[in-house]
């Protein structure tokens, strides 16, 4: 599968000479982490991987290991942010030890733990092809094992393992062994986005066969966590890889009409059309919960449009918001001072109105600026890309952007940690792998001046 020996490829493109032992307990560390997206009632396996990894890539830092451009770029856009969301929690009056504390990290700062990937892997200490192989490999295969044990329990009516009783207009949902069907489901969402991507980009009978077989048991585990912003987020995704791997109308019409055929099928065989119908209800408990939470922000962003009421603040404002103890510093600048600090899953819900609620206006552009800026050179690396598995890991990235910008109207999933870990890693990986993609001369000379954003 690869040619040549690792410390010829790490010395021919800019990767860290790594002794085969500690390359071999870094390529675990990173073949583990996909269990971790599909268990999260135990939290404590990610920390442990994410801080041996940033030990690691602190290490290679200081040895001199180079960064490649892409990197460079996102993690000064990143850091960037990170400071006006620093800037923001500081001026709002918030205690610096709480920087420190689980619950600031787990939930209200779970931003500066969510893209800690961007910047463990900028160090190129990894081989980013072979680190990418063995995730996309396990990533898959736990997510189908997962999967197949969920649609056993609830086609059996059983609640044992991977299925629970949510509430009684829900009714069973799998959640693997996750807190909330929502987080599993934005997982589902973007792997069965990876999944049609590895299909498109495949040459040969025999991988499309298992894509097209891990589409189908990923796409019906999907529907029945029954998360609509799952679904939504999936369809937006899936609808644009196929648009963006068609390079004909006739092509076009194929991968569309596949897709429309697989989705009915499957929407039948499981049972959940009406559940999909509640995507467009609003008489739910769900949906009203969600509005009432959106009310809120647009409340608390038309107190302070520009910087928000400070990074963190949301759940920290009572629900009787009538009279909001804000201090006005200048027009459109007030911030929210007083208080204690609340951690917990109360959150907007909505990851636009989150951020312009605690960040303003201000804050929602530097995400999004940091966003369309991946989602841009990946769309162009797929375009340029002519290597088969490079061009499955671009399209499948840029699909997981896609779908994340539909998931994120109805949960904060630019901060969700159990997603935010997939996306995060693998990005950080294919940016690391697009250069040496480039260094290898995947793309010629006119190609990579195009890539430049």
């Amino acid at each position: 599968m690869f040619e040549g020996t690792i410390n010829k490829q790490n010395l021919n493109y800019g990767i860290a000479n790594t002794s085969g032992a500690v390359e071999n307990i870094i390529l675990i560390l990173i073949g583990v982490m996909p269990v971790f997206l599909l268990t999260n009632k135990f939290s404590y396996g990610s920390i442990a991987v994410m801080l041996l990894l940033s030990v690691v890539s602190i290490i290679y830092f200081f040895k001199g290991t180079p960064l490649n451009i892409y990197h460079s770029r996102a993690i000064i856009l990143l850091t960037i942010t990170g400071s006006y969301f620093l800037f923001s929690y500081l001026i709002s009056n918030q205690s610096i030890r709480n920087l420190f504390s689980f619950g600031f990290l787990r939930y209200d700062g779970s931003f500066f733990f969510c893209y800690l990937a961007f910047f463990i892997f900028a160090v190129g200490f990894v081989n980013y092809e072979k680190a990418l192989k063995i995730y996309f490999t396990v990533l898959f295969l736990v997510f189908v094992i997962f999967g197949i044990l969920g649609i056993f329990e609830y086609i059996n009516n059983e609640q044992f393992f991977n299925v629970r009783i949510d509430d009684y207009y829900l009714g069973p949902i799998f959640t693997a062994l996750n807190q909330a069907h929502n987080a599993t489901g934005s997982v589902y969402a973007v792997v069965g986005v990876a999944a049609a991507a590895f299909f498109l980009e495949s040459n040969e009978k025999s991988p499309k066969i298992y894509y097209a077989s891990t589409f189908i048991i990923i796409v019906i585990a999907l529907l029945i966590t029954k998360s609509r912003g799952s679904f939504a987020g999936f369809v937006a995704g899936a609808v644009f890889v196929f648009l963006l791997s068609s390079k004909s109308l006739l092509k076009l019409l194929r991968n569309t009409g596949i897709l429309i055929a697989a989705l009915a099928a499957i929407v039948f065989i499981t049972e959940t059309y009406n559940r999909i119908l509640q995507m467009v209800s609003f008489s739910d408990a769900s949906a009203i919960n969600r509005f009432e939470l959106w009310d809120k922000a647009i409340t608390l962003i038309k107190t302070s449009p520009l910087t928000g009421i400070g990074f963190a603040r949301y759940n920290d404002v009572a629900w009787d918001y009538s009279a909001l103890p804000l201090y006005k510093y200048a027009p459109f600048i007030s911030i929210y001072n007083k208080g204690g600090a609340v951690f917990n899953t109360t959150n907007a819900h909505n990851s636009y109105l989150g951020l312009m609620s605690e960040t303003g206006i201000i804050g929602l552009i530097l995400m999004m600026v940091f966003w369309v800026f991946i989602f841009y050179i990946f769309i162009k690396a797929y375009r340029k890309e002519k290597g088969i598995f490079a061009k499955q890991v671009f399209l499948s990235i840029s699909g997981f952007i896609a779908a994340l910008f539909i998931l994120s109207i109805s949960e904060n999933y630019m901060t969700a940690p159990t997603l935010m870990l997939l996306l995060s890693v693998t990005i950080s990986l294919a940016i690391g792998y697009l250069s040496v993609c480039e260094t290898r001369g995947n793309f010629n000379s006119k190609d990579k001046n195009k890539l430049e954003p």
